[in-house]
């Protein structure tokens, strides 16, 4: 029952959420850096966007709790939880790249169960509902399947090692060179990956934010999804998403003898 309503109400939300963005179009955007160090920016915009989720989630789900990128947590008195990165892809959006999105996914204790990559930009959201994946492209339902690719020379690939030391990363360029195709496109690197476009997604350093929303849109495709020791991918850190088992289990092989 709770996992309908919640079905339900992520199904909802692409609407509600294209139509806040595009309100919030009429006025200025502020921008500034996380970091001194790097660029990492942030923008008034994706704190207006989780304020606006959170305001749904806690009127719709008001024992569950709420985690973000841009507030505190909220505990939960249930052990449902949801998980926000209002805007995925911040780079992107302050660059005018459209494949930034937001992600919204509800754990039950601490299993990512559905969720939800909305791409108000590109006009298309994927769900993850009912044991399934789907991609909504302007609002029509399809249904998605991941690649049974298992040949490591034969596959394409999506990385973007943030802060790994060189030497890991360049031994697994020079492993992948004709397989790693870009550098990453945030959480769309996840979804194509889901709709049978890519092989495989390698990253470092994700937050919880960044993949819980994925993990069943790309489990309930026919993937696999763990952190590089092969452990639940739920609390972030170095990410190894596949398009199938025996793909993942060899990856998996060599990520370890890194």
């Amino acid at each position: 029952m709770k996992q309908k309503k919640a079905s339900i109400f992520l199904k909802k939300l692409p609407k509600l959420l294209n139509k806040f963005y595009i309100s919030r179009l009429q006025s200025s955007i502020k921008i500034k850096s996380k970091s001194k160090k790097i660029y990492n920016p942030v923008t008034s915009l994706d704190r207006a966007f989780e304020k606006f989720i959170r305001t749904k989630i806690n009127k719709s789900f008001p024992n569950d709790g709420v985690t973000g990128e841009e507030f505190k947590n909220k505990i939960s008195n249930n052990n449902f939880c949801w998980s926000i990165d209002p805007i995925d892809g911040t780079k992107a959006f302050v660059y005018g790249i459209p494949t930034w999105s937001n992600l919204v996914g509800l754990s039950n204790y601490n299993e990512s169960i559905i969720g939800l990559a909305n791409f108000p930009e590109l006009k298309r959201f994927y769900l993850s509902i009912d044991n399934n994946s789907y991609i909504y492209d302007n609002f029509k339902k399809k249904k998605i399947k991941t690649l049974n690719n298992t040949n490591l020379d034969k596959i394409k690939i999506i990385s973007n090692f943030h802060g790994l030391l060189n030497y890991k990363k360049n031994k697994l360029q020079k492993r992948f060179a004709n397989s790693i195709i870009f550098h990453s496109f945030d959480a769309l690197s996840y979804c194509l990956l889901a709709e049978g476009k890519l092989d495989a997604v390698i990253e470092t350093n994700l937050k919880s934010y960044d993949i819980i929303p994925l993990i069943p849109i790309i489990k309930n495709a026919g993937g696999c999804i763990s952190d590089w020791d092969n452990n639940n991918a739920e609390k972030g850190g170095n990410i190894l998403a596949t398009s199938n088992k025996k793909l993942h289990d060899k990856i998996i092989r060599l990520l370890k003898n890194l």
